[in-house]
């Protein structure tokens, strides 16, 4: 069992690479690794360090001129989510870059990988004596925090992607494009959470683009338990009230949907622990450093029980350049009544966004 520490982030390495074609769009889908402790178990830290990442090039344009974004998906889903915006981004002439993120798509231990909720996976993880605390939450956070640039660096060193992502094309997994080049961060739901973690506190990029989501750690945190309450049939109290029933709160949970509610019980519990303060992987704690010319924006659904409007306004306003836009109707990531599309929806406002990044003929 290793240490439960970190020397500082390490290099990529490409497992494996295959060229795809995407909506007529070409790029190449790989399987990579960044070794990294998350829980001191080595098949755990395997499986949480090994990830799938995309990349689509430009259309129109040369990859030297083009911006670049990453997209970084929710919790319960994996990079394959994301993959229509896109399609969509890279025909506008824009260099996409997408990965998976800790507990979503192939990233999860335990062989759960197809599994739509990671409850089942957490289960599974703290059956092995993992404590699911804030530390075990805070490497989650930093692995991502240096992942993005590490991928970055994939697309430019195999893409040409170098205008925007060149510095770090040297296998370096740290530093900041805050004073030059054309990177936003573009997340969703628990994505945008840990890209604004990896723009405020890190420097990386030069915008921040979210939905359905916000940088605001407290009130992601409650809008996460609750969701996650729900999904599983959970009863409120027993979320509400886990920290201080201990095993009769899992014990209930464990009558309503077995181990997969237990990991249910305790990924919300962890989240409301999250809540009441974590130094350190707070993006609202590093808003401060965000300079006026990297803004910030983000897209609200009327109807988002996790991320309400009103939640995001109060989040955003802590940088100095942002926006906040409502879609009416829109839920955490659905139209409850039909009518809209979410997909074409980020597309648009992440276009809005970098509308000048991406001149018209």
């Amino acid at each position: 069992m290793s240490a439960l520490a970190l020397t500082g982030p390490s290099p990529l390495t490409v497992l494996s690479a295959t060229p795809i074609r995407l909506g007529g769009q070409p790029g190449a889908r790989y399987r990579v690794s960044r070794p990294a402790v998350y829980t001191g178990h080595d098949d755990l830290d395997e499986a949480f360090s090994t990830f799938e990442a995309v990349v689509l090039a430009p259309a129109g344009r040369s990859p030297e001129a083009a911006p670049v974004v990453t997209l970084l998906n929710g919790i319960t889903v994996g990079l394959d989510r994301g993959l229509p915006v896109a399609v969509a981004l890279a025909r506008d002439g824009i260099g996409v870059v997408l990965m998976d993120t800790p507990l979503g798509g192939s990233r999860r231990p335990g062989g759960f990988s197809g599994d739509r909720n990671p409850s089942a996976a957490l289960a599974e993880i703290a059956r092995r004596g993992v404590a699911l605390d804030v530390p075990f939450a805070g490497r989650l956070f930093d692995g991502v925090a240096a992942d993005l640039p590490a991928v970055l660096g994939l697309a430019a060193a195999r893409h040409g992607l170098d205008e925007a992502a060149r510095p770090f094309a040297t296998g370096v997994t740290g530093g900041s494009t805050a004073e030059g080049g054309r990177v936003a961060l573009v997340g969703v739901s628990f994505g945008a959470l840990l890209s604004a973690l990896a723009f405020g506190r890190d420097g990386l990029g030069q915008r921040l683009v979210g939905a359905i989501g916000h940088p605001g750690l407290a009130a992601m945190a409650t809008g996460f338990a609750g969701s996650i309450a729900r999904a599983a049939g959970l009863p409120p109290a027993v979320v509400a009230g886990g920290a201080a029933l201990g095993p009769l709160a899992e014990a209930a949970a464990r009558r309503v949907g077995g181990d997969a509610a237990v990991g249910a019980f305790r990924l919300a519990r962890l989240f409301l622990r999250l809540g009441k303060g974590a130094p350190g992987v707070d993006p609202l704690g590093f808003a401060g450093r965000v300079s006026a010319h990297r803004p910030v924006a983000f897209l609200a659904g009327a109807a988002d029980p996790v991320a309400p409007p009103a939640a995001v306004r109060a989040a955003v306003a802590a940088y100095a350049t942002h926006t906040v836009e409502t879609a009416p109707g829109l839920g955490h990531g659905w139209y409850p009544a039909g009518g809209g599309t979410f997909n074409t929806d980020l597309e648009r406002f992440v276009l809005r966004h970098l509308a000048d990044w991406v001149p018209r003929d």
